[in-house]
C-alpha cells in the first residue's frame, strides 16, 4: 500500500502544480455507499473539511458525484456567487473558484473518488489547467483503485 499511496501523493502534487491550485482534496468513495469524506487534503486553512460529508447533489462535490462528470464554480456570472454560498468547502476555505472531478474505474465506470481543486485569489481556472486536470484523472483513478483493492485484502 505504501508504494501506491506514495505514487498517488506524487501525482496529486503534480496536479496541484499544473492547475495552480491553492487547495486540493481527494475523497475515496469506495465502501461509503455514495457518501464519503475527504481523505487527502493540501493547502487547507482549517480542519472543517473533516466534518464534511459528501452526499450526491449537495454542494459542488455532490453535484459532480450525482452527474458523474466534472463541474466548476468560478467568478463568471452572478449565479456563481449564489452557488458559492451553497458550497461548504468554498465557504470554509474561502475559495473564489473550484472544480471537482470524479475518479472512475475503467472497467465499469463506477465513481471511486473525487478530486476537489480550489483557488483563493484567482477567480477562474484557465482552459489549459482544466485540460491538465482531465488528463491526470485516469492515472489518479487507477492509483486510487489499486489502493482500495489492496486495502480490501
Amino acid at each position: 500500500m505504501a508504494i501506491g499511496d506514495t505514487s498517488l501523493k506524487v501525482e496529486l502534487a503534480l496536479l496541484q502544480s499544473l492547475t495552480s491550485s491553492d487547495f486540493m482534496a481527494l475523497a475515496s468513495l469506495q465502501g461509503h455507499s455514495g457518501r464519503g469524506g475527504w481523505d487527502y487534503v493540501w493547502g487547507n486553512r482549517n480542519d472543517r473539511y473533516q466534518y464534511m460529508v459528501i452526499r450526491a447533489g449537495h454542494g459542488l462535490a455532490g453535484t459532480a458525484l450525482r452527474l458523474g462528470r466534472w463541474v466548476k464554480i468560478d467568478g463568471a456570472g452572478a449565479e456563481n456567487s449564489q452557488e458559492r454560498l451553497h458550497c461548504p468547502m468554498m465557504l470554509a476555505e474561502h475559495l473564489q473558484s473550484a472544480a471537482v472531478f470524479p475518479l472512475m474505474t475503467t472497467a465499469n465506470r463506477q465513481i471511486v473518488g473525487l478530486i476537489y481543486l480550489g483557488k483563493r485569489k484567482q477567480s477562474n481556472f484557465e482552459v489549459n489547467e482544466l485540460l491538465a486536470a482531465q488528463e491526470k484523472i485516469a492515472t489518479l483513478a487507477s492509483l486510487l483503485e489499486g489502493i482500495i483493492q489492496e486495502t480490501a485484502k
